[in-house]
């Protein structure tokens, strides 16, 4: 199961806030029997333990994206939380989400002491680090003097925004902003301009983690909205209705196979739209849709709403 949140979405039943959190307790209790993971999943926590990441990259390697004249200072008013698959597998999200926030003058920074932010661990069921990943990160922040945290990642965005309240026993002592909220902030206050571009058509793919789980809908339709030049279509399932890329909640680590599955349906829906272009706003939904887009020979494009909006900014 993928812990997407449609069934809690679809339930009419008192219980359905609830379904999710039975799901992951459980999870979380075959662990402690010993009975799970599954053993591909194991290796999460042997890496993270080991390098902070679940990759088992080399944790001293997590910011050798950052190209080095950026020369980013050791605080400042935002933070970049760029989450292990951006740092470790789609840096091209995690540039142009800098290089978009540089660009609108935003005081930010980004951490090379950054740590997983615990999600794998939570979503199958492995425990035993998660409170000290959180403090960690915690304390991080609060050593930059950040007023606001921005995610690129969905997971990520989830993971501080639903689990460390209740894993820390306090709620954030700053801003926690999803790059689509953070973008239409800028734009509302006049911060970003788009130039005009080629008109072209585009759907947008609802991640579970910002959308079922955190209820952001609204804001990455309005970034869309605002660039000139784009056509947005809806894909039939969308919203609270949306269907999951397969690869959350453990899915892609456990069965790979049936990942991709999940994900050709998606791309499917995509194709039957018209749209050119693919657009989502989760470095892990990117993963696995472009895994689908290969699978199935499919001739859409696909761009995280973070390049879209870079390459589309007015500087006039």
């Amino acid at each position: 199961m993928s812990t997407c949140g449609n069934c809690t979405a679809q339930c009419e039943l008192e219980v359905s806030d609830h379904i999710l959190e039975i799901i992951e307790t459980l999870r979380a209790e075959a662990v402690r029997q010993g009975i799970g993971p599954l053993e591909s999943q194991k290796v999460f926590e042997e890496a993270i333990a080991a390098e902070h990441n679940p990759y088992k990259e080399l944790h001293a390697k997590r910011a050798s994206w950052i190209v080095e004249s950026l020369k980013l200072k050791d605080t400042a008013d935002v933070l970049y939380f760029v989450g292990c698959t951006s740092s470790y597998r789609e840096s091209e999200i995690a540039t142009d989400m800098l290089d978009l926030l540089m660009k609108m003058d935003v005081a930010v920074t980004v951490s090379s002491d950054e740590w997983c932010c615990g999600s794998p661990l939570i979503r199958t069921g492995q425990l035993k680090l998660v409170k000290e990943l959180a403090e960690h990160n915690m304390e991080m922040i609060k050593n930059i003097g950040a007023k606001d945290v921005v995610f690129s990642c969905a997971g990520c965005y989830r993971t501080f925004k639903e689990d460390y309240e209740p894993i820390l026993g306090k709620v954030p002592e700053f801003g926690l902003y999803h790059v689509t909220d953070f973008i239409v902030k800028l734009i509302e206050e006049g911060k970003i301009k788009f130039k005009e571009g080629d008109p072209v058509k585009i759907t947008y793919h609802d991640p579970c983690h910002i959308g079922r789980h955190c209820g952001i809908y609204d804001s990455p339709r309005k970034v869309l909205k605002a660039i000139p030049g784009i056509e947005l279509v809806e894909m039939k399932r969308n919203k609270e209705n949306a269907w999951c890329c397969g690869a959350g909640g453990g899915v892609k680590s456990g069965f790979r196979d049936w990942a991709v599955e999940i994900a050709s349906e998606r791309i499917k829906e995509a194709e039957e739209t018209g749209a050119e272009i693919l657009v989502s706003s989760c470095p892990f939904c990117k993963r696995n849709l472009m895994d689908a887009i290969k699978a199935t020979g499919s001739k859409l494009k696909f761009m995280d709403i973070t390049e879209l909006v870079n390459s589309r900014i007015s500087f006039q």
